[in-house]
């Protein structure tokens, strides 16, 4: 993926490998749209801008319309799907369509900000020269008429159906489908682990038919079916049946798992021992914690059940959860099962808690999820394993593949099966299950990604790091032993977008299930994180920057749809930018701090490279075209920075004698202030202004706030050379100090390159800590001011 700068329509756009355009951005100057309704404004802005898609008029004439039942003769257009809306921001997201049939995870998303209504920009995951046959209406009826007994022929399963192995259908529809054997390889070879299988559910598919071609596009019947693979059960299905041949193309079950690790309070998170510890090394890191939603007790006993999560014995082993009598406290060893049913309520309870704390309604963010859900503290995944002597833990999907259907939790350890410690007591593991696969089932209609497992470590290993005592930093699951998951890969090790790995996404040999992907995302994340607060020493500020990060992971996974999952990273960053357009209205938060630091932390972890740049490799990535800065001891980059208020590239003279060297401003008089900057990116930056302000300096500072014009308000610059070559000299800008200490704050811009006030509307404010350091056009300085000498009598 590279990126480019369109200065007619003056949107940013990335491209993939083949140079298609997948995302467009107008984070520098949103668009202006006038429409009554969010689904109006998305198709005047795709009339306007849709080109940059390949988009032609023809195409657009059905946005107003849903998808078909059953194939007509339409072309090529893009019908409505659904419309999403996440505090003052809503994405409307269009099916490509051929013959009105959906195109299989393929069509086009439009984000916009309200009160006006103003595009942030857009995504597309549409399948270019898109070439599929029309099939008869013969072939056409004998889909439509597919019964239990033809889906088990299809599948293999006949004999094993015929023997009374129930098997049912839920729902069918027409799509269309773009066929990838390696896919299909992967769905029907359960990976290794270890050198061992797995034990993740496949089906014994047959051959598809010899007129199947890798990457052509089929008419497919999806048939959403149940068919149990114990000890999973129930476990949901979806297969993709091409309508000529019967072949099964695809066919994967609504399920994820993991190998192990995590907790809010795991003991090596808390500085103790690791999970193979005996239960007195362990019982000394339990805290007595409210259960928070349980329901009332009944004749007298107290069951772990409430408003959002019920345990439950979902699988074997057979192991009924604890009860207690009304108004006993639930105390148990940590080395058994009750203390893990425990931990399993507790901790998925409060995941979903958390989801609300960071400003999302459960009904809105897991619509087809039903509560409470069940979770089960002790079973297993691995079929191989039907006692659940494993470290292992899954979330698995409902019936359609559009909502949690229940959570399994296994063993942390496997050493002492006599007195069992559940990996249900790790809440890194529950974050990871439930914010990674639990979350994407109710978004995309999938357990994972298309080009990572999931974005589960990523909240693992965030919302832990603050006040951590674990050993190593970098490990995201440190209390589970068996295995090695990290979120502090780099780019030069391997592990960026553009190396083997990050091009490969589920590749057998380099990336089994995504987790290295996984790995890649949750370091990126991570680089995130510590950039807006995760680095400082307050615990305070730690805290906040993992609860910000992890709210624009929500808000970026909730704008997602079946249709515009995310078919690689830059797709994925451009969601998160996309989510940090949006308020927080709870928080009284302005959107737009952070999207600039969310594409550098993509570029740290090797995304954006020139397109003629040779891959793999393991390179970082590349700046903007145009990236205009103020140098604050960080050469236009976002690595945190707890002082921000001290830049040395801006100064004051006492005349406007150009001078370098600062001298302390008279109050009363006029000063003279001046800025050095440069650009990062790899083109001249043109139309250069900086615009320059002053307020009494003050930790509460906020923008527009306090601050006033200097009585030279703007200047124009000359071009900035490319790759931070030249510093361009700035000023003067006339200004009279009115406090006895000021602040001064310098604002650049150039073509391509707007600071993040430039989209202020009236209402928007933002303090100084969250503007300053997290966009590199803005710089401030505070100085003391010399007071006027009192003259002699």
């Amino acid at each position: 993926m590279y990126e480019e700068f369109d200065g007619r329509t003056r949107t940013k756009i990335v491209r993939d490998a083949d140079g298609v355009a997948r995302v467009l951005s107008h984070a520098d100057r949103h668009v202006a749209v006038k429409a009554a309704t969010p689904q109006a404004a998305a198709g005047a802005y795709l009339s306007r801008y849709g080109h940059l898609f390949g988009l032609k008029q023809q195409h657009l004439k059905n946005l107003n319309r849903g998808v078909v039942q059953d194939p007509t003769r339409a072309a090529v257009d893009y019908r409505f799907l659904r419309e999403k809306s996440q505090f003052d921001v809503t994405t409307v997201a269009f099916d490509q369509t051929r013959f009105g049939l959906a195109v299989w995870e393929a069509g086009i998303s439009v984000t916009m900000k309200h009160n006006p209504l103003r595009v942030i920009g857009a995504r597309s995951t549409l399948h270019h020269k898109l070439d599929v046959k029309r099939p008869s209406a013969a072939h056409v009826e004998r889909a439509k008429a597919i019964d239990v007994e033809t889906l088990a022929k299809c599948l293999g399963l006949a004999g094993v159906v015929r023997r009374g192995v129930p098997l049912t259908i839920n729902a069918q529809k027409f799509m269309i489908f773009r066929y990838r054997e390696a896919t299909r390889r992967r769905a029907i070879t359960s990976p290794k682990r270890d050198g061992r299988p797995s034990g993740h559910p496949t089906l014994p598919l047959p051959p598809v038919h010899t007129s199947i071609r890798d990457g052509k596009d089929y008419v497919v019947r999806a048939v959403y079916f149940s068919f149990d693979f114990p000890p999973v059960r129930p476990l949901h299905w979806v297969a993709i049946i091409e309508v000529e041949t019967s072949s099964v193309l695809l066919a994967y079950p609504f399920i994820a798992n993991v190998m192990g690790w995590v907790f809010k309070a795991d003991p090596a998170t808390l500085g103790g021992p690791t999970a193979d510890a005996g239960s007195a090394a362990l019982n000394r890191w339990r805290s007595p914690v409210k259960l928070e939603g349980l329901m009332a007790p009944v004749d007298g006993t107290q069951a772990l059940s409430g408003t959002r999560v019920t345990v439950a014995d979902v699988s074997t082993p057979k192991i009924a959860p604890p009860t207690r009598p009304a108004g006993k406290d639930f105390k148990y060893d940590a080395r058994s099962n009750d203390f893990a049913a425990v931990n399993a309520y507790y901790n998925v309870d409060r995941i979903f808690r958390l989801v609300e704390e960071l400003g999302f309604r459960l009904a809105d963010y897991f619509p087809g999820t039903t509560f409470p859900s069940p979770v089960d503290h002790r079973g297993h995944y691995d079929k191989n394993r039907p006692r659940g002597n494993e470290v292992n833990a899954h979330c698995a999907g409902n019936t359609a593949g559009t909502g949690i259907d229940y959570t399994i939790f296994a063993l942390a350890d496997t050493t002492n099966q006599k007195n069992p410690i559940g990996i249900a007591g790790d809440w890194r593991i529950a974050l990871h299950e439930l914010l990674g696969h639990g979350v994407l089932y109710n978004h995309i209609g999938n357990a994972r990604f298309k080009f990572a497992h999931s974005a589960g470590d990523s909240f693992a290993a965030i919302l832990n790091d603050p006040g951590s005592k674990a050993k190593d930093r970098g490990l995201t699951f440190p209390w589970i032993i068996s295995g090695e998951r990290r979120h502090d890969r780099t780019a030069g090790h391997g592990w960026g977008w553009n190396g083997k790995i990050g091009l490969n996404p589920f590749d057998d040999a380099l990336d089994g299930f995504g987790y290295s992907n996984e790995q890649i995302l949750s370091s990126t994340m991570f680089c995130f994180y510590r950039a807006i607060g995760g680095n400082a020493s307050a615990l305070a500020d730690k805290r906040f920057a993992a609860r910000m990060t992890c709210h624009l992971l929500l808000a970026a996974i909730g704008s997602l749809t079946v249709a515009t999952s995310p078919r690689d990273a830059s797709h994925f960053a451009a969601a998160l930018s996309k989510a940090d357009a949006a308020d927080w209205p709870a928080q009284r938060f302005s959107g737009g701090a952070y999207h600039k630091v969310i594409r550098w932390a993509f570029e740290k972890q090797g995304l954006y490279q020139d397109a003629d740049e040779p891959k793999p490799n393991n390179k970082e990535g590349r700046p903007p075209p145009v990236d205009v800065y103020i140098e604050d001891g960080r050469h236009g980059e976002y690595r945190y920075q707890a002082n921000y208020w001290s830049c040395r590239a801006i100064w004051n003279r006492r005349h406007p004698d150009r001078g370098t060297a600062h001298e302390t401003p008279r109050a009363g008089a006029t000063n003279y202030a001046y800025v050095k900057i440069k650009n990062r990116g790899s083109k001249k930056a043109t139309k250069v202004a900086v615009r320059a302000f002053h307020a009494p300096a003050s930790a509460k500072l906020s923008f527009p706030g306090g601050w006033q014009p200097m009585h030279t308000a703007q200047r124009s610059a000359a071009d900035v050379p490319a790759h931070s070559a030249v510093e361009v000299l700035v000023g003067p800008f006339a200004w009279v100090p009115k406090s006895r200490q000021e602040a001064m704050l310098m604002i650049v811009t150039a073509a391509g390159d707007s600071s993040n006030i430039d989209n202020f509307t009236a209402a928007d404010s933002m303090p100084n800590w969250r503007l300053v350091p997290n966009d590199n056009n803005i710089a401030q300085r505070n100085t003391t001011v010399a007071t006027k000498s009192k003259a002699r009598r």
